[in-house]
């Protein structure tokens, strides 16, 4: 196998793509092909990092409030921007006491999953999602 990867690469270039399903090029380089399972694009990541008890905080002083909710296909995808007819609320004191990195940012509550979706005010765009 060694004699035919030395004097044949381009045969075992071709054996090694059909093995793994890999598609070559006419020119012999690699097209890599695209998961389904895996987005095209990666996810942004988060613009705010909270703690699992900072997250905590955040949903138990928004979930009693009583506030209307968005549509049930508002945006929860990280960096997604935010429709301007979905209502932004600022965060309660409490939460702006006990989670000062999130101070800043406005909320909404989706319908459907109750998320608490966080928004960078300065974009209108989605920055953490609190499920």
């Amino acid at each position: 196998m060694v004699f035919v990867m030395l004097r044949y690469p381009r045969v075992f270039m071709v054996a090694a793509a059909f093995s793994f399903g890999i598609s070559l090029s006419p020119s012999g380089g690699v097209l890599w092909a695209q998961d389904d399972d895996k987005p095209a694009i990666a996810p942004q990541p988060r613009t705010i990092n909270l703690t699992q008890e900072q997250r905590f905080i955040i949903k138990e002083n928004v979930k009693d409030l009583g506030l209307s909710k968005a549509r049930k296909d508002a945006p929860e995808t990280i960096g997604d921007p935010v429709p301007k007819d979905i209502e932004l609320r600022s965060l309660p004191p409490e939460v702006a006491t006990k989670v000062p990195q999130a101070r800043s940012h406005l909320f909404f509550i989706k319908d459907g999953d109750n998320a608490i979706v966080l928004v960078s005010p300065n974009d209108r765009r989605v920055a953490d999602v609190i499920h």
